[in-house]
């Protein structure tokens, strides 16, 4: 079993401390770019309606600028021609405003009265959008269902026998089991945050030992079933337990200590037969936060799969379902077996990073 090293009670202070102030930071550099992204589309917006309109918008009289927000929330369209959606419009409006306040604008664009006119303007497009269908059903993403999963198990691309489809599966086990807690920050996650323990009977278990995302200020960790997934020793292929223990083992030596990444990029070529996958290195996060989509594109599985779709599974399978997973794993424990003994005996099997699943199994 992996051990992490003891922490005392100053340490976990400071490690708690510290995870804080980096989801903080997280969080800030999200608004900073939902500010400048406001920013940028108004001023576009500006240049091609009023083109003689050059002043910076902190400097432009309430009257003015109410008539420039006014018009658009009402015309502005995205670079393909289409409408913005509604929640799209109303963020434009807190980050101008976030803006107009760093620069020490007089007013509130969306509380003061002398903004009445583009605050109506806003309300009234968005019921329009609404009507015609934007805001919900158009963008909503689909739940990964059973059936998904069981796809992408067949294509390798969740698989303990391949480093995309592990590193899915991983992702895929930490946030179903512990999503309530890291809250999908998955970019901050340590290898020091989810530990392998064993119960006084000899039962393996992983327990979430980060900070609380409800309340992340917490100077003590979690603790409780909520925040455990147990080993399920009748159906070890389908074991999340022996998923991560796979896992640690592909890692580099230098990526098992407490603050290392606990996602980590894969090597640009890897040989399956060695025993380290992964560089010492952490995933970006852009492809952290496209797991669900990437995957889903690659299976060829249709909707609109987003992270967030995994929140809207269900996270307890019925015994029939749970015994066909068990069936199918199995069938793909044997192949992958016979097929790494069928290229041990005709030399080192080479495969890109983007490894392509899609003629793994059928």
């Amino acid at each position: 079993m992996l051990r992490g090293r003891v922490f005392s009670n100053s340490d976990s202070a400071q490690y708690q401390d510290e995870r804080a102030a980096e989801l903080s930071r997280e969080q800030n550099e999200k608004t900073i770019r939902s500010t400048q992204t406001a920013l940028r589309n108004f001023r576009e917006f500006l240049i091609s309606k009023y083109p003689s309109e050059t002043r910076e918008i902190y400097v432009i009289p309430c009257k003015e600028l109410d008539a420039y927000l006014a018009s658009f929330f009402v015309d502005a369209r995205q670079k393909d021609g289409s409408e913005y959606e509604p929640n799209s419009l109303a963020n434009y409006q807190c980050g101008l405003e976030r803006y107009l306040k760093e620069h020490r604008y007089g007013y509130s664009i969306t509380r003061d009265k002398e903004f009445k006119r583009s605050q109506e303007a806003l309300k009234q497009k968005q019921i329009e959008l609404r009507c015609k269908g934007k805001g919900n059903k158009p963008h909503k993403s689909m739940k990964l269902t059973f059936a998904d999963e069981l796809i992408l198990r067949k294509r390798g691309l969740l698989s303990r026998y391949n480093p995309e489809g592990l590193l899915n599966l991983v992702w895929l086990n930490n946030t179903k089991a512990f999503g309530h807690c890291t809250g999908f920050h998955g970019s901050t996650l340590k290898w020091g945050d989810i530990r392998l323990r064993v119960t006084e009977t000899g039962l393996e278990y992983l327990e979430w030992m980060g900070p609380d995302n409800g309340d992340i200020n917490a100077k003590s960790k979690r603790g409780g079933t909520d925040s455990r997934v147990y080993a399920t020793q009748h159906s070890p292929q389908t074991c999340p337990v022996q998923d991560y223990k796979e896992y640690a083992q592909r890692r580099p030596p230098a990526m098992r200590y407490e603050d290392a990444p606990f996602y980590l990029s894969i090597k640009p070529v890897v040989n399956l037969a060695a025993l380290h996958w992964y560089n010492c290195q952490a995933l970006g996060k852009n492809k952290l936060a496209k797991m669900v989509k990437t995957m889903c594109e690659k299976g060829n599985i249709p909707g609109r799969k987003t992270n967030f779709s995994v929140y809207q599974s269900c996270s307890t399978l019925s015994e029939a379902q749970s015994n066909q997973l068990v069936l199918i794993c199995n069938n793909l424990s044997q192949q992958a077996a016979q097929s790494m003994a069928s290229h041990t005996n005709t030399g080192n099997f080479i495969v890109s990073a983007s490894y392509d699943s899609s003629s793994d199994t059928a």
